[in-house]
């Protein structure tokens, strides 16, 4: 690969090829380094989010001019690769990665459980209105 800065196409998972958005990372960079990038390109999306807490898939999504505005949700994608924070971009990118292509689903970290959303989602009224605990 002549040139050392890759243009990857990115998308929330859950979200329609519509709403991809480009980054662009030096091969020689980490995959940790392209969650830096991601979260800074979405700060908006991403608030509140460390960068190391978001899952990285690398995946293979044609972007189709009939379905750009179907959601893509990861679990339901046949060929996803997690990616490792550790590993060099090069090293999952070897070539120049396809145009017209979603390269990466970001993925968020769940929802964080206190204390107190673990009870009340335990307190429950049951149909008389009464508590079910």
């Amino acid at each position: 690969m002549s040139n050392n800065l890759l243009n990857l196409f990115c998308l929330v998972d859950g979200e329609a090829t519509t709403n991809a958005f480009p980054v662009e990372i030096e091969s020689t960079k980490t995959i940790g380094n392209l969650k830096e990038v991601i979260r800074t390109k979405k700060p908006n999306e991403f608030r509140g989010v460390d960068p190391d807490k978001l899952t990285l898939w690398r995946v293979s999504i044609p972007v189709v001019a009939a379905n750009k505005h179907n959601p893509i949700v990861r679990n339901e994608v046949e060929s996803s690769t997690e990616l490792d924070p550790t590993d060099d971009v090069s090293d999952v990118f070897p070539q120049a990665p396809p145009k017209k292509t979603i390269h990466i689903i970001v993925q968020r970290p769940p929802p964080a459980q206190s204390p107190v959303s673990d009870y009340i989602s335990q307190k429950r009224p049951t149909a008389d209105g009464k508590d079910s605990s």
